[in-house]
């Protein structure tokens, strides 16, 4: 079983999202862009593993309740701007790319102590908060991808950091198939 954790993107931010999206999509470029549909933008944390073992994910998910027992309180982080991802050089996505705050950083800490005991280790590279918002086709001439300045420096978008979701993932050859299977909500504290 192939499966992540990650946020779920709220209704607002998703709308905001597909705003951008569907701009980028009458570019001329942006018509070859396999763009995902905005039920699927979420924000990985961790993967755990494409060939995982179904008994090792349902016991993750029964002990993901007992997760963060002295509290994790939710917060916000702000996307910043729209990205070839991994690299301008060698991009295979095109993103929303959030910077990773010092939030970010222990909640994906946090994660990684708690799968330990799974023999889930910790990522390989590092964590670059991002949403997958398109994947790139191999055979499209990258020097035609061009994002404005508008796309290049975003303005108040704020990603509600409210809950966590382990999704199994399935790939397709246009977009892949998340199907969560448990989430663990984050405290709130409403005044």
């Amino acid at each position: 079983m192939r499966a992540f954790i990650a946020i779920p993107i709220d209704h607002t931010t998703t709308q905001q999202l597909t705003k951008i999206t569907e701009r980028l999509k009458n570019t001329e470029w942006g018509k070859e862009i396999i763009w995902f549909p905005p039920e699927n933008y979420h924000l990985t944390l961790h993967f755990l593993g494409g060939k995982l073992d179904p008994e090792k994910v349902h016991i993750i998910c029964n002990a993901m309740s007992g997760w963060f027992a002295e509290g994790m309180s939710y917060f916000e982080a702000e996307i910043q701007k729209i990205r070839l991802f991994p690299s301008e050089i060698h991009p295979h996505t095109i993103v929303a790319s959030l910077d990773a705050t010092i939030l970010l950083q222990y909640l994906v800490r946090e994660i990684q102590d708690q799968l330990k005991p799974y023999g889930l280790s910790k990522a390989k590279q590092a964590f670059r908060p991002h949403i997958s918002l398109g994947r790139i086709p191999k055979k499209m001439e990258l020097e035609s991808i061009h994002l404005s300045e508008e796309f290049r420096r975003l303005e108040d978008i704020w990603l509600t950091v409210d809950r966590l979701t382990l999704y199994q993932s399935q790939l397709t050859d246009h977009s892949p198939i998340y199907t969560p299977l448990q989430t663990l909500e984050l405290e709130r504290y409403e005044s």
